[in-house]
């Protein structure tokens, strides 16, 4: 059974989610929307197909405040082809748009928890009420309103399932796992040069970011925690954060 996270955390939690929002946006206010937004190179392959042209159709004469993470989800594509300018520009709308949809996934999960223990406390209520009836007579009753309240979390959960999984996912496995593997940016020059654009007030928000995103309990379920080894996920936001240190410390180079 999930816990249900107190009031006072999740006070805590908004106001934390408040600074790292401000910091990612006052890191990357400097840039202005590029006017070439996307590069072709037969050398990495990034020739514009017409997916591509699509997804980068959705980002052309935007802000990126103006991005939603449902654009980020759909047209991903745009992120593969932008140029390191475009790439850097609406990166901080990925960051914080990322990180208010995890908060949703987060919190419809917590809603589910409550709905179920909010059912288990009417059941028990009818018990009481039902205490000085028959035993069968409360025996059937019992079961009905334990059924009801079963059936009305399994129709909750399923409502909501698949946008928390596609979220998720999204987060964790695409941005975090595959977008920002830090380890591999370092070793592939066309990943690199994308990076490389960064300042290291820039990397010092995306790395709040993803120390905030990684956070225990945010991206592992109680039936879902990598084949019962926690340390496996552990190890590669670890690594990451190295990676990243390194990107810092090249930034800092650069800057001198």
């Amino acid at each position: 059974m999930k816990k249900v996270i107190a009031p006072e955390q999740e006070k805590y939690e908004v106001i934390y989610e408040k600074i790292l929002f401000n910091k990612i946006t006052e890191a990357f206010s400097w840039r202005e929307r590029p006017k070439d937004m996307w590069e072709l190179s037969f050398e990495t392959a990034t020739i514009i197909m017409p997916d591509d042209e699509i997804a980068l159709k959705q980002f052309l004469g935007k802000n990126w405040q103006d991005i939603t993470f449902d654009i980020y989800v759909n047209y991903d594509d745009a992120l593969y082809v932008f140029t390191p300018s475009a790439y850097a520009y609406y990166l901080p709308g990925l960051l914080i748009t990322s990180a208010k949809a995890m908060d949703i996934a987060i919190a419809e999960d917590e809603a589910i928890v409550r709905a179920e223990a909010e059912a288990e406390a009417k059941a028990k209520a009818i018990d009481i009420a039902l205490g000085r009836t028959r035993a069968k007579v409360r025996a059937k009753a019992r079961a009905k309103a334990r059924a009801k309240a079963r059936a009305i979390a399994i129709a909750e959960a399923e409502a909501i399932g698949k946008q928390k999984a596609r979220i998720k996912d999204f987060v964790i496995n695409k941005i975090v796992l595959w977008i920002m593997d830090f380890e591999k940016i370092l070793s592939e020059s066309h990943l690199f040069e994308r990076w490389a654009t960064l300042t290291i007030e820039e990397y010092l928000a995306v790395k709040a970011w993803l120390i905030w995103i990684t956070r225990e309990d945010t991206y592992q379920d109680d039936e879902d925690i990598y084949q019962n080894d926690e340390s496996v996920c552990q190890n590669n936001v670890m690594n990451s954060l190295i990676s990243l240190d390194k990107l810092i410390g090249l930034a800092k180079q650069r800057e001198k």
